[in-house]
């Protein structure tokens, strides 16, 4: 078995693990700051990245965060206050493109009743491409720079299509549970008590 795909994402590892993604504590101070605001956090992508988004949000409810998939038959209303979390590796994707443009136009009519945006529904987009969309339409993204600061390179054999990106969105993210069970004082046994065990 050929495992050069393996030694590549390791080296993109590694360059993720020197350069933490601009925004990382920006983003994980968003997610703790739900418990205080007692809002809901969703999550959405499409695709392969939207299996990486729903494995964060699984995970996201293991610690005890009130987080939703959108799509899913049980995701409740969003409401004021909520944060939302898109994963797009283009920034470009049309179906996140609308539901950002959509979310911003409740932004825009909760201004008119001079809520000021402190009650604003937060936009965190996830990509790989510094300028695009998302980046327009979010408060703020987090670059997972997989190229190393280029990213209009083509990716490369190892990693057809999306691929590269979803595996660094993957650990990533993983990342962002670990710290936060770190600064919250979580335990593994506490996120197990809230695995379902029905199966």
């Amino acid at each position: 078995m050929n495992t050069k795909p393996i030694k590549e994402l390791i080296k993109k590892l590694n360059l993720l693990y020197k350069q933490t993604p601009t925004n990382s504590d920006l983003l994980i101070n968003n997610i703790i700051n739900t418990i205080s605001e007692n809002s809901k956090i969703y999550i959405f992508g499409i695709g392969r990245s939207g299996f990486v988004g729903k494995a964060f949000a699984m995970r996201l409810m293991h610690l005890g965060f009130k987080s939703y998939f959108i799509g899913e038959a049980t995701c409740p209303a969003v409401s004021n206050n909520d944060l939302l979390i898109v994963v797009s590796g283009s920034g470009e994707t049309y179906s996140i493109v609308n539901l950002l443009n959509k979310i911003n136009k409740i932004n825009k009519i909760n201004n008119k009743l001079e809520l000021k945006g402190k009650n604003k529904i937060k936009i965190i987009s996830i990509t790989h491409k510094d300028n695009c969309t998302l980046k327009e339409l979010s408060d703020f993204i987090v670059n997972l720079d997989i190229n190393g600061g280029n990213s209009n390179k083509t990716e490369n054999k190892c990693f057809p299509m999306g691929t590269l990106f979803e595996e660094i969105a993957f650990i990533y993210l993983d990342t962002i549970i670990y710290n936060l069970m770190e600064k919250l004082n979580i335990p593994e046994e506490d996120m197990k008590k809230r695995h379902c065990n029905f199966l």
